[in-house]
């Protein structure tokens, strides 16, 4: 049975009980945690570096005489000192740089995964929406405003991200220092936005991802 209730967000104001109605094409949309954490592997995936390198015992130098004679000293047989099994040889099945760790991630695979994470947070009541004038320049103003929605939640700062657009990125200074993560919206990452408690939307980052949401 699919999930019809209307959604809201709830606006940082004084009382930060006023709601209002939003991502309305979310209504009727089923969250997909399996493809969520699908992408979510994938994104964590596409940051490995895949520096690690270790040498086989084909690729170690040395090791090219025989330690000793096959037979008659009482000691293991060994043919190389760059055994494995020796101090200074080969590693077994260690990493190497020549694999590739990089996914691809669909298109539409990570617009699902953003609606899944949206449509989960807003059922949770866990959306907010900063007033129509923003202005946290200071961090004071940052700080009270944050205690408000730990105080409302009980979920630490880190926990917290603000979404917003570059055009009131300068009015969000003021959060640097607190420890909430700032997130853009033209460049939303899934895994980050999942590793999220509350997600905060200034109106203009709402607007940009509500859009982007009914194009597709």
């Amino acid at each position: 049975m699919r999930n019809t209730m209307s959604l809201h967000v709830t606006i940082l104001d004084k009382t930060m009980k006023k709601t209002e109605e939003a991502f309305s094409t979310l209504n009727d949309f089923e969250p997909r945690y399996v493809l969520l954490s699908e992408v979510i592997r994938c994104e964590q995936m596409n940051l490995r570096a895949g520096t690690a390198h270790t040498k086989t015992r084909g690729e170690v130098s040395g090791g090219g005489k025989k330690p000793w004679k096959q037979k008659g000293t009482g000691r293991a047989r060994h043919g190389s000192t760059r055994s494995p099994i020796w101090v200074g040889g080969g590693v077994t099945f260690g990493p190497r740089n020549t694999r590739n760790w990089h996914r691809k991630i669909n298109k539409s695979a990570r617009l699902s995964a953003l609606k899944s994470i949206l449509k989960d947070r807003l059922v949770g009541e866990s959306v907010y929406l900063f007033p129509s004038t923003v202005d946290f320049s200071k961090t004071k103003d940052a700080v009270d405003l944050i205690e408000k929605i730990v105080g409302d939640t009980g979920v630490k700062n880190k926990r917290n991200i603000i979404i917003y657009t570059s055009e009131n990125k300068e009015n969000l200074r003021g959060f640097v220092n607190t420890g909430v993560g700032l997130l853009n919206a033209a460049n939303l990452k899934i895994t980050t936005l999942a590793n999220s408690a509350n997600l905060i939307f200034t109106p203009e980052a709402k607007t940009f991802v509500e859009s982007k949401i009914e194009k597709n």
